[in-house]
């Protein structure tokens, strides 16, 4: 049944070589500045015990981050501010992994050719289960590990390492059986990531309401939360998550040994036979893409709303700390710290939605290596207007994901009491000024898509270190010349700060270039 695991283990470690230790080292990069600013800015007890009273007290943040039980030290405040979002996130990177080293490699056709040898009908799904079951651990070891420094014991430390192994192993089994259901790579990435991320939002539902405790028991993550690190150090959770990977990996191994190749229980509704409303390649391209991007803007949204909700009780982050206090009363004047907050929170998204390109670009990889694209070249169809449609499309899906990042913001802050002209005024201010920065890392991922699809997956990298040197460029204390490298660095902080134009027409110019730099080595390279 695994015959060949071996080798097809070493081959999916190959493929993992560079994505998986830079989202490790990504990982350790924002638990460490977490850490640092937890130690600048609530280096004492009683800083902490207001830290408890103020932010920790607060049921939204409650919601997203759980419970201030124990904040005793640096690395246990460090663990109540990242513990359970990383989590998530590491649950979410997990699926991504074990979808793209399974169903993604059967919707290429690699699959089908490595079946085709001497290789068992489940070593395929051994062998990713094995790469991404390591990247959990190569994750949750340095995650617990640093906390040594800060001022933990070896109890908690093993708690926390528990935490990420045993969520990362959950996330396995559900990965494996979400590819193995979903007809396509998209579909069970969506379906598996929406499995963690609902996860982490119900067991937040008792944190912040005080009521329904058996949210936690649903989720690998509620688990995570119920292993208290610095507290009770509960491992028993850990069982559970070892129980959804075996039988998930059951059920997966099963459906792998009964169904067709390339099919799948959840499969894309299928279009009508034909149509007279796709008179040119940007509406069909427009409309292939469409299910992909509402996926976006539904994540998107939900986090934006997540973020309004917050926005009239964030003025509390500063409680306890008066360094904090008067050096904000200083720079904003009559700006309040909420505004500050959705506009730090929307940059972030706005990183976030630029994302959306690198996936863009992953499917004109795709549409090229399956043959699709030199279909569609073949009939009297222009390269350059092929590649500018999809561009059209990409700037598209950036505007969308701001519009419905602004709306979300503003429908949240309203709801929890926070007023709305004022809000909705500001808000699409800040919202603006993020789209030429999102434009130069659209262009400059469809530009790479251009110059040879292989480039594609630079866009990954690319978005985090926009994200790492931009938005969240203040916790590492870079030279001001390497934070410049980021886009999102030379935004407008409007309306904290009074709008500059000319960041915005040399992002604009630089988008463009990089857009026709795309256009011309498109129009000259090989197809395929």
């Amino acid at each position: 049944m695994i015959t060949g695991y071996r080798l097809l283990f070493g081959l999916a470690l190959r493929r993992e070589r560079i994505l998986a230790p830079v989202t490790v080292v990504i990982f350790v990069l924002v638990n460490l500045a977490t850490a640092a600013s937890i130690a600048s800015a609530y280096g004492t007890p009683e800083k902490r015990r207001l830290l408890a009273a103020g932010p920790g007290a607060n049921a939204a943040f409650r919601f997203l981050l759980g419970d201030t039980v124990h904040i005793q030290s640096i690395a246990s405040a460090t663990v109540w501010r990242a513990g359970l979002f990383m989590i998530a996130a590491l649950g979410v990177c997990t699926v991504l992994m074990v979808v793209r080293q399974t169903r993604r490699e059967e919707e290429l056709g690699r699959a089908e050719l490595i079946r085709s040898g001497v290789v068992g009908p489940l070593a395929p799904t051994a062998a990713a289960a094995s790469v991404a079951s390591l990247f959990g651990i190569a994750v949750a070891a340095p995650m617990s590990l640093m906390l040594f420094g800060f001022g933990a014991d070896a109890a908690s430390v093993g708690i926390v390492f528990a935490q990420y192994a045993g969520t990362a192993l959950a996330a396995v089994g559900v990965g494996l059986l979400t590819a193995q259901v979903a007809a396509t790579g998209h579909i069970g990435n969506l379906v598996g990531a929406s499995v963690v991320l609902v996860g982490y939002l119900l067991r937040g539902i008792p944190d912040a309401t005080g009521d329904v405790g058996w949210l936690r028991w649903i989720s690998p993550v509620g688990w995570a939360q119920v292993m208290d690190p610095f507290g009770a150090n509960n491992a028993w959770p850990l069982l559970a998550d070892l129980a959804v990977l075996a039988g998930c990996g059951a059920a997966a191994g099963w459906v792998a040994g009964h169904r067709d190749l390339g099919g799948g229980l959840i499969a894309p509704r299928p279009g009508p036979a034909g149509t007279d409303r796709l008179p040119n390649v940007e509406a069909m391209v427009a409309q292939t893409s469409t299910p992909l991007l509402r996926s976006w803007l539904g994540g998107l949204g939900v986090y934006a709303l997540v973020i309004g909700f917050m926005g009239p009780s964030v003025d509390q982050l500063a409680q306890g700390n008066q360094l904090v206090t008067d050096v904000l009363s200083a720079r904003l004047g009559g700006i309040g710290l909420s505004t500050v907050f959705a506009v730090t929170m929307t940059s972030i998204l706005a990183v976030a939605a630029g994302a959306w390109a690198v996936t863009l670009a992953e499917r004109m990889r795709t549409e090229e290596a399956s043959g699709r694209a030199e279909a569609v070249l073949a009939t009297p169809t222009a390269r350059g207007r092929y590649f500018l449609a999809y561009a059209l499309v990409a700037g598209g899906g950036l505007v969308a994901a701001m519009v419905v990042t602004a709306v979300c913001i503003v429908v949240g802050n309203g709801i929890a009491g926070g007023g709305w002209a004022t809000p909705a005024a500001h808000q699409a201010q800040i919202a603006a000024v993020q789209l030429p920065a999102m434009f130069v890392i659209g262009a400059l991922v469809v530009a790479l898509y251009a110059v040879a699809p292989v480039l594609v997956h630079l866009g990954w990298p690319v978005v985090v270190v926009a994200l790492l040197l931009g938005p969240l460029s203040g916790m590492f204390n870079l030279p001001q010349w390497v934070d410049d490298l980021s886009p999102f660095t030379h935004v407008p902080l409007v309306p904290v700060e009074p709008m500059r134009w000319l960041p915005v027409v040399v992002m604009l110019c630089v988008a463009g270039g990089l857009v026709l730099v795309g256009w011309i080595s498109f129009r000259h390279r090989d197809i395929g």
